[in-house]
């Protein structure tokens, strides 16, 4: 019997058995702006037919300051500044031009300039208040249907190392080596802090909540990943079994060392997987790694949906789907990392008529 997305999905998750291959995109306004009537993203997933997670919705908590800090967001001169004014000083990020959803602006500075400042955002942080807020849920749930589920963010700030090494990961580097008490310090904090906006989150009502952590050995060692990110996730999925909830992990960059460390987790998926040339894992290596232990969320990179021919496209999945065997039923396809500007709609609706054919 053919299930609707939502059933799949629901399926997938639960470890059952589902009626075919899912199929689902990474797609927000970096991709819908380039079309010429710039649609929703989540309306053309609804028309494209696929299994649609929703993970680009509103944060399942609210922030509040206190202790004297105030924050603003101030456009000026070509640029915008998100400032934090504090009882022990200011902090300040730029960008160059308006901060748009669907905009990739330049960064320009972060909050982070010398050591003086992990204190100042260490206070921010310190400060700051997580309340559950998921007045928004039963609305947008009642729009996306039987399309999909929804998946919020459990925290919108990544595990505390990679917060900081994505923002500049030469900085925190030489950082973590020249002043390892306060990295360490601001590390500790902004970890507690990210179990608290976890603990506010799982009031939500999702069953499935998303970390976009973007792990990738380009950012973080294997050693690096091993000593604070597992930890981490290790609290987190721990947050989310408490309340009967499942946590999915964002990882679109080069994951192939990080492999046999990932099989550790106890999450329940792992989500953007990417082959060559943004990442560097396929997915039969990480069936070999992992087993049925994981959902494998991904298997198609971004720079090939660009240029591949429609014969291209069909030839890597079915390749992909008949190394994966039996745990095609762990799968579902996506494109990792985003979905860039270029890609035909030609090929998605392709993609969703080939999970449709991977009976399971």
């Amino acid at each position: 019997m053919d299930m609707t997305s939502r059933e799949r999905l629901a399926c997938l998750f639960a470890g059952g058995m589902p009626d075919r291959v899912g199929s689902t995109f990474l797609i927000n306004p970096y991709f819908t702006n380039s079309l010429p009537d710039k649609p929703d993203p989540m309306k053309l997933m609804m028309e494209l037919g696929a299994d649609i997670l929703d993970r680009d919705g509103p944060l399942p908590y609210r922030k509040k300051y206190t202790g004297g800090v105030t924050f603003q967001e101030v456009y000026q001169g070509g640029e915008t500044r998100r400032i934090f004014e504090t009882p022990v000083g200011t902090v300040y990020e730029s960008y160059a031009g308006k901060m748009a959803w669907g905009d990739i602006p330049f960064k320009k500075e972060s909050y982070i300039k010398t050591v003086e400042d992990y204190k100042i955002l260490q206070y921010v942080f310190e400060h700051t208040v997580f309340e559950p807020d998921s007045g928004w849920y039963a609305e947008r749930e009642k729009m996306l249907g039987d399309h999909g589920i929804i998946v919020p963010q459990l925290t919108e700030f990544r595990s505390s190392l990679e917060y900081l090494s994505e923002d500049d990961v030469q900085r925190t580097t030489f950082d973590m080596m020249d002043y390892p008490e306060v990295v360490g310090e601001f590390l500790a904090t902004l970890r507690s802090k990210n179990m608290e906006a976890a603990r506010a989150a799982v009031e939500c009502p999702a069953t499935v909540f998303n970390i976009w952590e973007d792990s990738s050995t380009t950012l973080l060692s294997p050693t690096l990943f091993r000593d604070y990110v597992l930890p981490e996730f290790e609290e987190f999925t721990s947050i989310t079994a408490a309340a009967g909830k499942q946590l999915i992990h964002h990882a679109c960059g080069h994951i192939k060392a990080l492999l046999p460390l990932m099989e550790t987790e106890h999450v329940a998926a792992f989500e953007s997987i990417t082959p060559l040339t943004t990442g560097n894992v396929e997915l039969p290596e990480c069936a070999a790694a992992w087993g049925d232990k994981f959902l494998m969320i991904g298997g198609l990179d971004p720079a090939f949906l660009i240029n591949c021919t429609i014969e291209e496209l069909g030839r890597y999945l079915d390749e992909t789907a008949e190394k994966l065997g039996g745990l095609r039923r762990k799968w579902i396809i996506e494109n990792g990392d985003s979905l860039p500007p270029g890609v035909s709609l030609e090929k998605l609706r392709y993609i969703i008529r080939k999970a449709q054919s991977y009976t399971l």
